[in-house]
Order: structure tokens, then sequence, then C-alpha cells
């Protein structure tokens, strides 16, 4: 197979393929041609995305040179980006330069994309085997009559009404889940958050629009035990998670989640009881230790404090409270997952790669879950661009590291099931 064909815009949205210059992509602000084995056709049930006044960049492969392509056919020319369904981890950025009053970009992991033999391309790997949160498995005709179901039968039940407009408005394949009684159901319960993260998904101080609404209530303790009794009884591999992308820091809330997991606890053994954290206050994760929850997921996007708080911006803590909390949680013998918000150019740097493996063994984790950072990408080199200057190796790279340095890590995507906590088989 040849390198993919460019693919670009026009100001509709219209997609075309250029008759010779070739996909480009871009690791931080580098432009690079790809290798084969870092090529997929695009998975099934991912979307495709025109980016405004981002001028695209192809390859000329006769002039072996970088092209920018402003105009075809002496019409405006737009860059394409790909946004990949879950399980699928991006190796590069799109190529492109923006161009003056480029608008800020929604909070979607862009990915490079190309056209070849009637495909489309993309670079990726798959992270994660499992077919959780595949579009396939979500047909939106039994949802609405699940949710139906559900609001007719807890009626009073303000989470599951919030959960429904999660659902059924915003996409949230987890709050499907939970309608669908099957899986990995969200537990929100916090309005409030102690950090401002550039890339929040609920609250933006900025012009970037947040992609859905953030939870306006506090939960009764007797709401969040009815969602989480009855998930946790009934679904097939069941979860429930506090810390959801439509809340704030659940671990704010600790008393609250402390005294329902109390009640879900006294009445059954089953399922797993897992939160999505920051890890900001570390008494507050020893008391969740203590009250019987099952796993922690706990958000970084670096494993060094600069970047961390530049991203992150926390509110009365700092980075070393979330290491002494991950070191507290593996001291009650917990299931400790980091979520790692991965980025090319940045995550792949040397800095980042060797402070991560040294991490790794301080910490003794027991999962890395790597996730594609939302984000606008030029928004993101911004916010950490006198920092980190070395030039990136490749998320491959840092993949095999991770694979030769700690063989039996668990790498992935989604929280586990505690029945998975010890046979969990890596793709990668």
């Amino acid at each position: 197979m040849d390198l993919p064909y460019l693919l670009f815009s026009d100001k509709k949205g219209r997609l075309y393929q250029h008759p010779f210059l070739r996909m480009a992509c871009s690791s931080g602000n580098i432009f690079k041609i790809l290798s084969f084995d870092e090529l997929i056709k695009l998975p099934k049930g991912s979307l495709l995305f025109y980016l405004p006044n981002r001028i695209p960049v192809g390859y000329d492969i006769g002039k072996k040179s970088f092209v920018l392509l402003d105009k075809f056919e002496n019409k405006p020319a737009y860059a394409v980006a790909s946004f990949l369904i879950p399980a699928y981890l991006r190796l590069y950025n799109p190529a492109y330069l923006n161009n003056k009053n480029s608008p800020t970009l929604p909070l979607w992991a862009y990915t490079a994309c190309g056209y070849y033999n009637g495909n489309i391309y993309t670079t990726a790997i798959r992270i994660d085997r499992r077919i959780r949160q595949s579009p396939r498995f979500y047909d939106e005709k039994k949802i609405k009559k699940a949710v139906i179901e559900f609001l007719k039968a807890y009626p009073k039940n303000r989470l599951y009404r919030h959960l429904a407009n999660c659902a059924l408005n915003y996409n949230c394949l987890a709050a499907k889940n939970l309608f669908l009684k099957r899986w990995e159901a969200p537990l929100p319960t916090s309005m409030f958050c102690n950090a401002r993260c550039i890339g929040c998904l609920s609250y933006q101080e900025s012009d970037c629009v947040a992609s859905h609404q953030r939870i306006k209530f506090r939960p009764t303790v007797e709401e969040v035990f009815e969602v989480m009794y009855n998930h946790l009884i009934k679904a097939r591999e069941s979860i429930v998670s506090f810390g959801q992308g439509c809340e704030g820091e659940p671990i704010l809330n600790t008393k609250l989640i402390v005294e329902a997991i109390t009640l879900v606890r006294n009445k059954t053994t089953k399922g797993t009881i897992n939160i999505n954290t920051n890890a900001s206050i570390p008494k507050n994760i020893e008391i969740l230790c203590k009250s019987g929850i099952d796993s922690f997921r706990i958000s970084l996007n670096s494993t060094h404090k600069e970047p961390y708080e530049l991203y992150f911006r926390p509110t009365n803590y700092s980075f070393y409270d979330v290491l002494k909390s991950i070191y507290i949680a593996k001291k009650y013998k917990k299931f400790v997952s980091i979520n790692l918000l991965v980025f090319s150019g940045f995550s792949d740097t040397e800095e980042e790669i060797n402070s991560l493996i040294k991490f790794v063994k301080d910490t003794n984790i027991d999962m890395l879950q790597l996730r594609n950072l939302n984000i606008d990408p030029d928004v993101y080199l911004k916010t950490i661009k006198n920092y980190n200057k070395s030039k990136p190796k490749g998320i491959l790279y840092l993949l095999n590291l991770l694979k030769k340095n700690f063989p039996n890590l668990k790498i992935g995507y989604f929280n586990l099931p505690k029945e998975k906590f010890a046979n969990f088989k890596n793709v990668v």
C-alpha cells in the first residue's frame, strides 16, 4: 500500500482527496510522514471533522517536502481530522497551520487521517480488546425504551433523571450502559471541583465550549444508594463509578459517597465500586479506602509537577498530594489505575517517558489507562509551551518501552471489574 492521500474539506464540510499530495501528521509542532505500522483503517463508528480556518499540510513525494494547501481549484481548503471510537489510542495529530482568526476547537481528540483505495485511514492502535462502548452495541430504540421504564419505576430519583439526559442528549455511553443494565455505569455527585482543567468537559472559563452540562444538585444518600444497588445486583460485569465528565471532583463529597457505599455493602458484595478522581485530598482517599471501595482511577497528563499543574490548575492542592494519595491507595491494597491523558509530541518525549517509567516503578500502580487528550492541539501546546523541548520518539516507542520494562503492568482503556483485576490480558 502507498501512503494515503491528503484529505481536505471545503467550507461546507465536503471531503476531497488530493490527486497527489499524501497524508501528513504532526507530533507537537513537528510535521511527519507516517510508516505503515502507524496506519489502520478508520474504525467503524469514528467521526470525521473539518477544522475551520486550519490550512491542511500534505506531503509531496516527488519533491520530498511538506506542502501547505491553502486553496484547491481557487477555493479555500480546510484541514480534516478523525475522532476515534473508544479503545483506540491516537498516535499523531493532524497536520495543519492556523489561519488568522482560527476559532478554538471543541474538546475532541483530533487525529490525522487520509484516503486510499476507497478507505479512510487514520493513525492509531487498538489499546483495549473489550467491546465496551463500541457504537454498534448501542441500539437507540432500546435505550429510549429502557430510560422510560427506569424513570417510571423511580420517578423521585433526580440522579436517574440527570443520567437520562446524559444518555439521550449527550450520547454518554456510560449512562446508556446504566439503563441497559450492563458494564460500567456513572454516579455523578459533585457540582464543584478543586481543579480548573484546561480541557474540562463540563465547565469552561475560556472561549472553548464545554461538551456537556455539569450536575446541578447534590444527590441524597438514598438517591445514590438506589442507583448503585440496582446496577450492582442486576448488571452484567457491573461497575459503578463516581467521578464522571458531567461532574466536578467526587472526593469533595467523600462523606456522601462513604455513606452510600456502606448502605450498599451491607446488602450485597456484588459488583465493583470505583472512583475516577484527581486524588487531590490524601486524607479523603484514606477514608474511601476504609469504606470498601474497590478501585481508583487517577487522572494525570504528566508525571512531572510543572506540566501537571499547568494543565490541571489545582486549587489548594499540589501534584505531591496526588502522589501521596496513590501511595495511600496502594498501602490499602486497592487496585489503582492511572488515567494518562496522552498527547503526541508531549507524552512521548524523552523527559516524559523517563519520568513515567520511574513513576510506575516507584508507585507500583496496577494499570495504565491510555486515553486520548480531548483538546484543541494548539491550546495544549500553548499551555505547556515553556516546558519540555526534546524531540518526541513516538507513541509506539512509548508503548514498546512500557511492555519491555513492565511485562505485568496492565495497559488498556476501560476500568476493570474486580473479577479481572488479576487476569486481564493486554492487547499491546
